[in-house]
């Protein structure tokens, strides 16, 4: 169920969602349109997020209790916000965040979201974390033994240049000056 409501009916004190925020905050220039999604007011520019969410997981918040239209509202915009924080490349992610976003799960799950395939995702993040984490850790330890194998190798490549320059001088006959 999809409801528009343009932002400029409510007065000055209009409340709009701010994603980076993620909190709910007075704004009274702010002409982006909120719309209504399965009881949830969103942005507009949030909408093909939250639908294709619902579309996918049509029960995620049939067990979601609050009534408070502020609390619910913040509690999509968390969940919003936790999608894109695993949207972001393995190398951006710290375990700090992927901390975080298994706590925040668990408090969305708590307050009555059926989030198990997102669950899912961060458990695969954790794994590819540290899967990048041990490839690194080998990586190193190769290209240490690859330095020290080509340290190795210039050392037996030198000593075979002695060796041939020391069999070149016992190839070398003896001139008539050297015998008299």
């Amino acid at each position: 169920m999809v409801n528009n409501t343009e932002s400029s009916e409510s007065s000055d004190d209009e409340q709009s969602y701010s994603s980076s925020s993620e909190e709910w905050s007075k704004s009274s220039d702010d002409a982006d349109e909120i719309v209504e999604v399965n009881g949830f007011q969103v942005l507009d520019s949030q909408v093909n997020q939250v639908l294709a969410i619902f579309e996918k997981y049509p029960d995620m918040a049939s067990d979601f209790s609050l009534k408070n239209q502020q609390l619910r509202n913040a509690y999509m915009g968390v969940l919003l916000n936790l999608i894109m924080t695993l949207c972001q490349s393995p190398d951006e992610l710290t375990m700090d965040d992927l901390n975080k976003a298994d706590s925040t799960v668990l408090d969305l799950t708590k307050a009555g979201f059926k989030l198990h395939w997102l669950r899912q995702k961060v458990d695969e993040a954790f794994l590819k974390k540290e899967k990048k984490r041990e490839f690194r850790a080998r990586i190193r330890l190769l290209e240490e033994k690859v330095k020290k194998r080509k340290l190795s190798l210039s050392d037996l490549e030198s000593d075979l240049k002695k060796q041939k320059a020391t069999a070149l001088a016992t190839e070398t006959p003896f001139d008539f000056s050297d015998i008299v």
